[in-house]
């Protein structure tokens, strides 16, 4: 008998988890990447995926990154303009070490991606959230926090962004507003942390333009990741920014210390994109992450009492629902706990202190198992309202 795998987040028996945000175990490429290993070990320069590696990266990696934004965003870079990460988390918590300093102001989105938040609280910086909309970031809002941070005194330095299929509102930046956004950027000196890690994961047409595709001269630093195409447990993502940006952050004391991040596994994902698999794979992921969104958005329409709502993503992992009047997400949370549905309260997501949402993967699960969780979470709602009357 084998023994359980082991992750990050413990799933619990009989529960519908909608708490976690994970790619489900049953999606993840084991037998390409088991291939792709066999391969790469069997080469004869396989040493050197063993190796401390180049700071950089491997360089057939870099190679397929930048053959990929060339064909697919007109985004023209060279190899030495790439920096493999350990994910983006990793690479968040490198651009914040070598871009910021004590004191500065940082913005976010209202909600943002809540561990990005655990990520910032490991910096002296002042952290200050930016509203949204139905077309992502409310830019003029943006503006006007900037100004008040110089005001004070502080020196506005970045935005940390998820401008398309946003965690967890599901929403993408509008392209007015990339535009606008950028125009700000460049005017204020204002860096841009643009966390794409959604970007290859769109069930309808094709993604918005990234930020960093968008004007390649802007002060953009993208952060790219296999995580959610591949596996999460790879560790592998990347890095790409102007030329002054990505000087700084290429020269971080750990790569001089230790070489690639994940010399290995960016080794080991360079194999599979050689193989050319990768493209076939995404295709599949797509298919079945869309089929399940509408599985989990379908059995909501059916199973929610008056009163709450949802965004319907056109890509990524989320729907971000919100709460009838009068009850919040953490008051709801012991009572879907009695229900056996497990939920991320919204004001995880909101600095300031926002509780009207739940943040509802559809990743982890198939649609039988969505459709329960959702049935699981009216009970529980219908519960709770009427425990609040």
């Amino acid at each position: 008998m084998q023994p359980p795998v082991e992750t990050q987040n413990v799933l619990r028996d009989g529960f519908v988890e909608f708490a976690y945000g994970d790619p489900d175990p049953a999606v993840l490429p084991v037998e390409l990447l088991r291939e792709a290993a066999d391969r790469l070990l069997r080469r004869s320069d396989a040493a050197g995926a063993l190796a401390y590696g180049p700071d950089l990266g491997p360089r057939a990696l870099r190679d397929a990154i930048v053959a990929r934004s060339a064909e697919r965003e007109g985004l023209g870079l060279g190899a030495d303009q790439i920096l493999v990460s350990g994910g983006n988390s990793q690479a968040l918590g490198q651009v914040l070490t070598d871009l910021t300093r004590p004191g500065d102001a940082v913005f976010v989105e209202i909600p943002t991606y809540s561990l990005a938040l655990g990520v910032l609280a490991d910096h002296p910086v002042e952290v200050n959230g930016v509203p949204m909309d139905d077309a992502g970031l409310d830019v003029d809002a943006l503006e006007e926090a900037v100004r008040r941070a110089r005001g004070a005194g502080r020196r506005a330095r970045l935005l940390y962004t998820v401008p398309t299929f946003h965690n967890p509102a599901g929403v993408s930046l509008a392209l007015e507003r990339r535009e606008s956004l950028l125009e700000l950027a460049r005017r204020e000196g204002l860096i841009l942390v643009e966390d794409d890690v959604y970007r290859e994961l769109v069930f309808e047409g094709q993604a918005p333009p990234a930020l960093r595709a968008l004007d390649p001269e802007a002060p953009v630093v993208r952060l790219g990741s296999f995580a959610k195409t591949l596996a999460p447990g790879l560790r592998v993502g990347w890095i790409d920014a102007p030329p002054e940006l990505f000087e700084i952050v290429s020269a971080d004391g750990v790569l001089e210390s230790g070489g690639c991040v994940s010399q290995f596994s960016a080794s080991l994902v360079a194999a599979l994109l050689e193989a050319g698999v990768y493209d076939d794979h995404v295709v599949t992921l797509r298919r079945t992450y869309a089929a399940r969104r509408d599985a989990l958005a379908g059995a909501l329409r059916k199973e929610l009492p008056a009163g709450c709502s949802f965004t319907v993503p056109a890509g990524g992992f989320f729907l971000w629902v919100r709460l009838p009047r009068g009850l919040t997400a953490s008051k709801l949370l012991p009572v879907a706990e009695r229900h056996r549905v497990g939920l991320a309260p919204g004001h995880r997501f909101c600095i300031d202190g926002d509780d009207r949402h739940l943040r509802l993967p559809f990743s982890l699960y198939d649609a039988a198992s969505l459709a329960e969780g959702a049935r699981r979470l009216a009970a529980a709602i219908g519960e709770a309202m009427a425990g609040a009357s």
